[in-house]
C-alpha cells in the first residue's frame, strides 16, 4: 500500500467499527424484512441503513471513487482515480435477523480490479479480519503469519457447502452425498466472508459455493490469500457482470481440492482444475 491507501485503510477501519456499533445498538429494535429472490435471500432495513452509512461517508471523503454494493449495486460511477470500494453491509442477513451472530460487515478496496486491502468485521464477536495485498493479514491489529500448505486428503477435511449449492450440483448430475460421506465433517455457517476467514485460519479445509457475489468475497479473499490459502472463482453469467453470481472454491490443501473435484460434474471440473 502507498501512503494514500494506508490512509484509506485507517479511515475504513474506523468507519466499519462505527457501522458495527450501529448494528449492535439497533438490532433489538423492530427490523423490517422482505424477500429479494427467495425466502432464503432476505434484506432488512438495517442492511440498507448500513449500506447508506458506509457509502455516503466514502463518497464524501473520496468523491472520485467507484462504489459497488450489494443492495444498490452502485452509488458512484466516476471512478476517476481507478479505485473501487466493494461493500457488503450485512453478510449473513438471516443470521443477523434471527440469531444476532455469525454475520459480518465486509469492505474492500480494489485499484483497477486489483486488490489493495480488505476488512471483514465479525460484529457480534468484535473480531476484525484485515489484510492488504502482499503485506500480510491481521486480526484486531495483530499480525499473522502465513500458514503452511496443508497436505491432508479429503477424508481429513472439514467441508463447508450450502444446501442450495448441493441442490445445484445434484441437478448437474453430481452425487453430492457420496462426496460428503467421505469427509471428516460438514459445516455451513451462512456467511461467506466469515467462512473464507475460517478457511484462511485452518478451521475449514474447503468452502464451495455457487451462490455468492463479488461483495460477499471481495474482502475475505484478500485475507485468505495473505494467509496462504487459495480461492478459485468463475463468473456464472456469460456476460461476466460484476453483479452476477460466482462459483467459488476456497482451500488450503490442493490435494483436498483435487480429490473433491473428481466428484463434481464435468462442466465444473473443466473450469476449476488447479
Amino acid at each position: 500500500m502507498n501512503n494514500e491507501e494506508l490512509g484509506m485503510f485507517g479511515f475504513a477501519e474506523g468507519l466499519v467499527k462505527s457501522a458495527g456499533l450501529k448494528l449492535l445498538e439497533s438490532r433489538h429494535s423492530d427490523i423490517k424484512v422482505r424477500e429479494k429472490t427467495s425466502q432464503m435471500d432476505l434484506v432488512t432495513d438495517h442492511d440498507l441503513l448500513i449500506e447508506s452509512f458506509l457509502a455516503e461517508a466514502i463518497i464524501e471523503k473520496y468523491p472520485g471513487h467507484d462504489i459497488l454494493t450489494e443492495e444498490s449495486r452502485a452509488w458512484s460511477r466516476a471512478a476517476s482515480d481507478g479505485y473501487t470500494w466493494v461493500i457488503d453491509p450485512i453478510d449473513g442477513t438471516v443470521n443477523y435477523y434471527r440469531f444476532g451472530k455469525d454475520y459480518a460487515i465486509s469492505l474492500a478496496l480494489y485499484r483497477d480490479a486489483y486488490p489493495v486491502w480488505g476488512l471483514v468485521y465479525d460484529v457480534a464477536n468484535g473480531v476484525m479480519y484485515g489484510a492488504s495485498h502482499a503485506e500480510g493479514a491481521k486480526i484486531n491489529g495483530r499480525s499473522l503469519s502465513t500458514l503452511p500448505e496443508r497436505k491432508e486428503r479429503l477424508s481429513k477435511a472439514v467441508v463447508a457447502m450450502s444446501l442450495r449449492t448441493m441442490a445445484e450440483m445434484a441437478g448437474l448430475g453430481m452425487d453430492v452425498l457420496d462426496m460428503l460421506s467421505r469427509v471428516q465433517a460438514h459445516r455451513y455457517l451462512g456467511c461467506a466472508s466469515l467462512e473464507l476467514c475460517k478457511v484462511a485460519n485452518g478451521e475449514y479445509d474447503l468452502f464451495i459455493s455457487s451462490n455468492v457475489y463479488e461483495w460477499d468475497v471481495a474482502a475475505a479473499r484478500i485475507f485468505l490469500e495473505e494467509r496462504g490459502g487459495v480461492i478459485l472463482s468463475r463468473a456464472k453469467d456469460k456476460n461476466n457482470s460484476r453483479c452476477g453470481k460466482l462459483f467459488i472454491a476456497a482451500f488450503r490443501s490442493p490435494l483436498i481440492w483435487k480429490e473433491a473435484l473428481t466428484y463434481f460434474p464435468k462442466c465444473i471440473r473443466n473450469k476449476y482444475c488447479f
